[in-house]
């Protein structure tokens, strides 16, 4: 037997296949919106991988030109799906694109399409949303409400329902200070919110979006609870799930170590930090980080579909996954691990030397970013146009400093979460399912993930061989000298003029 925290390999999978989560999926056909998407590549992965589905069925826009073939053969042409290449090298005769837009009626999805889903479809993965802070309410009501209104309609229609899972958000409730596994009443029904839509301009919702969303940080985390009431009412008596994840970041594991295909959330300020870029936070470091791994999450999810497609409930359970209940982090823990590893395989592509400074006091971060980010980003303008290049700092940095006020709402506040569902799914698990479908935060050694992690954003997402990680050092060794220099002759030279400001002091009123 594999120990609990060890990474299952092909055949480990193929020892194990038969176990309770992979005869459910077994011949079934899945349908999921959201495929692009970061949770829903490591779905299809993990699915494909490891139980011997029928058909997979995914929901695929056009976009920028780019029809749905090419769109479904740019998802496989990521690392991540390297592994199941490798395994199972026929999959894609089971991945079928379907035409279609969450934000359109009927999801855009053609009659004929429609019904080859009513007919086949055993389980649906709602996973879509747009996950944009700043979207307009219109847009973000219209995806992330109407489309879930779509999806559940779908799902009544469906003849063969095994169970439908929507994915929501951990912080759907984030007006809320204790958020427990259940439904809160909305102050405005989820059903409203899609008639308000179809009744208002995009103009005219944007001027009342700020009273609407009165006690909520964006658009995307108030439609994320409408859509959770819209399923609480409209769902009943389907074999639903919500399930809520914190929030999301590299994989633990599976399929390979590290891998992240996005820069959301802590995963910007580790790139940001890296690329000698982002040097002041503003962050409550002894709150708690509310951060789960991508491949764990998903286990989770995939054994509360198992559980609602073979337990009968008269209720849509909720699923809180998060990490506080059972082996919190805080962000200065999670920043200081951070910066120890990150220290010991830089990238190339960094600029500066790095370091960062958390604080809890937002005029002390202004302050500090005007010192540490505005003022050197002037002069590297400046050093810019007199090469003849187009200035960009300090554009570069109104960007960054726009990407830390948003998440900033997340960095400074605790919730306290409950996760009763999550911890007695794990219970239920059998041995041979936990192998496979571990997702067990408790077992989480965050010092080596964190380093696992930054390995996998510097490969994955900042497309920084790992060849190049000894210049890299070499490079930064060069880069902290430099910044020790700039740091002491600038601080010589504040001494300097606090100096002169005193001494022209003291000959105006003393001599």
């Amino acid at each position: 037997m594999v120990a609990s925290h060890e990474y299952l390999t092909e055949m480990d999978t193929q020892q194990f296949m038969g176990s309770p989560i992979q005869e459910f999926y077994k011949n079934k056909a899945i349908f999921m919106t959201g495929a692009t998407g970061f949770l829903g590549k490591i779905i299809m992965d993990k699915l494909l991988r490891t139980c011997d589905i029928e058909c997979f069925y995914i929901l695929i826009r056009n976009k920028k030109g780019k029809g749905m073939h090419s769109r479904i053969e740019e998802i496989f042409d990521d690392a991540l799906f390297n592994r199941l290449k490798r395994e199972k090298p026929k999959f894609r005769s089971k991945i079928v694109g379907i035409s279609g837009d969450c934000i359109l009626p009927g999801l855009g999805i053609s009659p004929t399409d429609r019904e080859l889903l009513r007919r086949e479809v055993n389980v649906v993965f709602h996973v879509a949303a747009t996950v944009r802070f700043d979207e307009k309410l219109k847009i973000a009501l219209g995806i992330n409400v109407n489309g879930t209104k779509e999806v559940v309609q779908l799902c009544k229609e469906v003849k063969n329902l095994s169970a439908f899972i929507h994915v929501s958000t951990a912080y759907a409730n984030c007006n809320r200070n204790k958020i427990d596994e259940t439904f809160y009443k909305p102050k405005i029904t989820g059903e409203n919110a899609i008639k308000l839509s179809e009744c208002l301009d995009e103009k005219t919702l944007d001027t009342i979006t700020p009273e609407l969303t009165k006690g909520f940080p964006n658009t995307y985390t108030f439609t994320k609870n409408l859509a959770e009431d819209y399923v609480k009412t409209h769902a009943q008596g389907l074999p639903c799930v919500v399930f809520r994840p914190a929030i999301v970041i590299p994989t633990s594991r599976e399929p390979v170590v590290g891998w992240i295909d996005n820069h959301f959330g802590p995963t910007g300020i580790i790139v940001g930090v890296g690329a000698g870029l982002l040097r002041v936070i503003y962050v409550d470091k002894n709150l708690n980080a509310e951060i789960v791994p991508v491949d764990m999450c998903v286990n989770s999810l995939l054994a509360a579909a198992w559980d609602i497609g073979t337990t009968k409930r008269d209720d849509i359970p909720v699923y809180n996954y998060t990490t506080s209940p059972e082996n919190p982090i805080t962000w200065d823990t999670y920043n200081r691990l951070g910066i120890e590893h990150g220290s010991k395989i830089p990238t190339l592509k960094a600029i500066w030397y790095y370091t960062i400074t958390l604080t809890g006091s937002y005029p002390m971060a202004l302050l500090l970013q005007f010192f540490y980010h505005l003022i050197p980003a002037f002069f590297m303008d400046l050093g810019l146009m007199f090469s003849g290049k187009k200035p960009k700092m300090v554009k570069i940095y109104q960007k960054i400093h726009k990407f830390c006020d948003v998440i900033s709402y997340f960095n400074t506040r605790q919730w306290y979460f409950t996760n009763s569902n999550v911890m007695a799914l794990w219970k239920k698990l059998d041995a041979k399912d936990k192998q496979i479908f571990y997702f067990d935060m408790s077992d989480l050694d965050w010092d080596n993930f964190t380093k696992e992690s930054i390995y996998g954003i510097r490969q994955y997402l900042m497309k920084d061989d790992p060849s190049t990680i000894p210049d890299a050092i070499k490079r930064m060794k060069k880069l902290k000298i430099l910044h020790y220099i700039v740091v002491y002759a600038s601080n010589a030279f504040l001494l300097y003029l606090a100096y002169l400001l005193l001494f022209k002091f003291y000959s105006i009123f003393f001599m």
